[in-house]
């Protein structure tokens, strides 16, 4: 039987945040990054050289404005709804960690370091909007720019039924500020590895 011959798929399973920790404790992502998006599993990709030195760079930047204030976290659970758990780069939460109970259904601002993942990120804007995160940053490695969304509002013709109203995109020849978060103005190009810097 070929491809074409069988017949069309009318379901697909899909998980809610109880069965993905269940099949967590029960060791099936082992040694693997996952994050569970509208129902699905998503297997996050590894994390090249230009990925993983601009996670540093933004962890001293953040830390050193923010700690005590606020709780850095980085690469952790959001949890969206009873189907999505998303576990962006940075979500910036009030308080210490110490303050939090659980996983944050929101953050004042979330980032997302993208190199190969930019559609991937994009989509989950909407997922963030409507968990009313206010801002969300998309640092474009491959454009070496920031997008920055804003302004989450419904739109109940999108995935989540939420969407950012406001884009803009900020060069590396741009300073960068958060609208909900005390961070100093920063340059753009100082944010990226030196090595994109250059190109």
């Amino acid at each position: 039987m070929t491809i074409a011959q069988l017949p069309p798929i009318e379901k697909v399973r899909l998980f809610n945040r109880k069965e993905y920790y269940k099949m967590f404790r029960a060791g099936l992502f082992r040694d693997r990054r996952v994050e569970l998006y509208d129902g699905v599993i998503v297997e996050m990709s590894p994390q090249d050289d230009p990925h993983a030195l601009t996670i540093a760079i933004l962890t001293e930047w953040l830390v050193s404005q923010l700690l005590g204030k606020y709780t850095i976290r980085c690469q952790l659970p959001l949890v969206v709804s009873e189907m999505t758990e998303l576990e962006p780069d940075f979500a910036i939460v009030p308080g210490t960690a110490a303050d939090q109970t659980g996983h944050p259904a929101t953050a004042p601002l979330v980032i997302e370091v993208s190199h190969t993942t930019v559609s991937y990120d994009r989509r989950k804007g909407n997922g963030f909007a409507s968990a009313q995160v206010p801002e969300y940053w998309i640092v474009n490695l491959r454009q070496r720019h920031i997008e920055v969304y804003s302004n989450p509002i419904a739109d109940p013709g999108v995935k989540f039924g939420h969407c950012y109203q406001q884009k803009r995109v900020v060069t590396q020849d741009q300073s960068i500020k958060a609208l909900h978060v005390p961070l100093r103005a920063e340059k753009v190009s100082r944010l990226f590895p030196a090595a994109l810097r250059e190109l």
